[in-house]
């Protein structure tokens, strides 16, 4: 390491001198305040606290004797803490002394215009009726659960941790909200919106949406007693009612799991996918592309001593328009809604670094969801003259207006992935074109390529669709180039979406602004963007970036960037978890703080997920919706859940004043007790874990 470099990574360990990794403020003289003990670089191993970066010998290189041992161990929770960065307290940070305002001590959210059946209804699980009687709760009750978000959480269970929780495995509920109606004319009367987690089932939440143990994973270890658990990272599609879920674990398996009305749950079929990567091969992040297309998986291997991208082609069970309601076939490598019937893994891309831990990718093609469009089915690609047509759409410009009703009739002719390595201070650009245009000309293309797309050519072998880049290596995607980025902790590409609410448009970009924006997060608190327009939009030549267009400051170790799941309000917002300053930022697409989440409550913030969280559906009226983003927080230290919801008025409203007026409008008062201002955050539940809680993915289920 040079002398040059040992500074650089000195100086962007210190941050500010208040603790919040700002840079100090200029002007003046500056008055010497104390601040923490900086973290020190011990003969080019970085130490922070009773943090440090294992893999690394004291020149920088790597020590591959101890890049064993943690790729043998990743999924242990000495690795998963090792994974997460430095904690708070490594930096001698403070705890926060305030605490945001809890309304209701259950989490228990109502509102409506029948208060008394919003009290009747509206429970906590243990007091929720055990029946679908319409008249269970009296006069005026129909409905029930409407507005659920659930998902796949990993956790580090404790050593006595009851049996059930014992796999860190759950599938656990974000929230939920529903309504109730009166019988006689339908009309929403009484709403709730329970703010709380749980991986417990309850009469709202059937069909395995919260279970201390994922079936799927419940399964797996019927199997193979000696699965290593918890499953060491976890991915969704982008869209919405996205309810399919992946698991990778440290022995190289990847397997679906299911939650609300997918087939993983248990409701459906027992089919449930999964797919062994080759011995020594150690799953380190995975990532799905927005639609269900591909899965990709980082991973490192000890004995090559080098890390690859894995590329998994999904075969789903209700492909778009390639499906068997029209053609009687099933299409590999693209859109599809909800269930998966098998996976292939294609084969890997040598990366640039030996020890990649962070991977996001976006395509060219985006939806807000795929459900209620049921006449996306209604063409198929036997015909040439709608091949064309598809192939046309395929290729239009990144920013080209095309129906709602039109968007999956088109296959990715674009998209990225990016992948970090915080230990090699290294950010790597993978140029996913070679693949996208491959599966588009096989699709798309002649009569000829659409017929090898047939059932009858479907199987494992290589020479078998889908291809393998073994049998043929031109789709195999190729490695664009490198940025230099001091430990980069978190990577964020962001698919393109539909039907968005966001900043940008309103400001006057594009509505999909940040899709053109690549955003990385470093070790020191620094956010860098860099412009990657060229590689997700389909009339473009792919450019890879070099310097990055703007940055900005957080607190320390920010091991999470996420914006909300497609569907919700404000889409281009940034939430930022930073696990060094133990909070979680709210900002815009280009770097201005909305609002900054610290509470007494959070220990060791490490992941969150955020989503609209509704009663009602929405409602039909002044007073029949209430609604607020929800937050849920995954306390890792803390063992614990915690749930808060979110105010920050809606684009609509502040460039269009009385647009929302008595339909979009929160119904819910973000205010304090004494203070009749509106609040960015309120409080509703935390709920203990048996066990650490680091991953989670969510999306609507039902």
């Amino acid at each position: 390491m040079t002398a040059a470099l040992a500074a650089s990574l000195l100086l962007a360990g210190c941050g500010g001198g208040d603790g919040s990794g700002a840079p100090p403020a200029t002007g003046g003289t500056p008055t010497p305040t104390p601040t923490a003990a900086p973290p020190a670089i011990v003969g080019g191993e970085r130490q922070i606290g009773q943090w440090r970066e294992l893999i690394l010998n004291n020149d920088g290189s790597i020590n591959w004797s101890e890049y064993t041992r943690v790729a043998n161990a990743y999924h242990t929770a000495e690795m998963v803490s090792y994974r997460l960065g430095p904690r708070a307290t490594d930096y001698n940070e403070p705890a926060p002394t305030a605490t945001i305002y809890q309304p209701e001590p259950n989490g228990l959210w109502k509102g409506g215009l029948n208060r008394a059946l919003a009290d009747k209804f509206c429970q906590t699980s243990d007091k929720l009726i055990q029946s679908d009687a319409p008249d269970g709760y009296g006069d005026g009750f129909g409905g029930g659960g409407g507005w659920i978000w659930s998902g796949q959480m990993l956790f580090s269970p404790d050593a006595n941790a009851p049996a059930e929780l014992s796999a860190g495995v759950a599938n656990a509920r974000a929230f939920d909200g529903a309504m109730a109606t009166r019988a006689s004319d339908g009309s929403t009367q009484a709403l709730c919106m329970r703010m709380n987690a749980s991986w417990y089932g309850d009469w709202w939440n059937r069909n395995n949406i919260s279970t201390p143990t994922t079936p799927a994973v419940a399964n797996l270890r019927r199997r193979d007693a000696t699965l290593p658990l918890p499953a060491v990272a976890v991915a969704r599609g982008d869209i919405q009612n996205s309810v399919t879920g992946f698991l990778a674990f440290q022995n190289g398996l990847i397997a679906a799991a299911g939650t609300g009305n997918d087939s993983y749950s248990g409701i459906g079929n027992l089919v449930e996918p999964s797919l062994r990567l080759p011995a020594g091969k150690v799953p380190t992040a995975l990532a799905l592309s927005a639609m269900n297309e591909f899965l990709f998986v980082t991973v490192w291997d000890a004995a090559a001593r080098k890390g690859q991208l894995g590329v998994i082609a999904v075969n789903p069970e209700d492909p778009a328009n390639i499906g068997p309601q029209d053609t009687g076939r099933y299409g590999w490598g693209v859109q599809s809604w909800p269930n998966v019937r098998s996976l292939k893994l294609l084969g890997f891309v040598d990366l640039p670094m030996a020890a990649p831990n962070t991977l996001s990718v976006t395509l060219s093609t985006g939806t807000m969801k795929f459900r209620g469009f049921e006449e996306w089915r209604g063409r198929g690609l036997d015909t040439q003259a709608e091949r064309d047509r598809w192939f046309a759409r395929s290729n239009l410009a990144f920013d080209t207006f095309i129906p709602q009703t039109e968007y999956w009739r088109l296959l990715a002719s674009a998209g990225y992935a990016v992948v970090g390595s915080r230990a090699e201070n290294k950010v790597a650009i993978v140029d996913l074109r070679p693949l996208l245009r491959f599966y588009r000309d096989q699709y798309l293309t002649t009569q000829a390529k659409w017929n090898e797309t047939a059932n009858s050519n479907q199987g494992p072998g290589d020479n078998q669709w889908p291809y393998t880049f073994a049998h043929k290596p031109e789709q195999r995607p190729t490695v664009l180039g490198t940025l230099d980025v001091v430990q980069p902790t978190a990577v964020f590409a962001r698919q393109i979406r539909t039907g968005t609410n966001t900043l940008s448009g309103w400001d006057g970009r594009s509505w999909n602004y940040l899709s053109t924006l690549l955003t990385v997060g470093s070790m020191d608190g620094t956010i860098r963007q860099y412009d990657v327009r060229s590689l997700i939009d389909p009339a473009s030549s792919s450019t890879m970036p070099t310097a990055a267009v703007r940055e900005w400051r957080v607190g320390r170790n920010p091991v999470q960037i996420t914006t909300p799941i497609a569907g919700a309000v404000r889409t281009d917002d940034l939430y930022i978890v930073s696990r060094g300053a133990r909070e979680v930022g709210v900002y815009s697409y280009k770097g201005d703080r909305h609002a900054v989440l610290k509470d007494s409550r959070l220990r060791d913030p490490v992941a969150l997920v955020i989503a609209q969280q509704g009663a009602g559906f929405f409602g039909a009226g002044k007073d029949r919706a209430l609604q607020a983003q929800g937050l849920t927080v995954l306390d890792y230290e803390g063992k614990t859940v915690h749930v808060y919801g979110m105010y920050i008025p809606n684009y609509p409203a502040t460039y269009q004043p009385g647009r929302l007026d008595g339909f979009w409008q929160e119904q819910w008062p973000f205010a304090g007790p004494d203070d009749p201002n509106r609040q960015p955050f309120q409080y509703g539940t935390g709920r203990l874990l048996a066990g650490k809680p680091f991953a989670f993915s969510i999306d609507e289920v039902i």
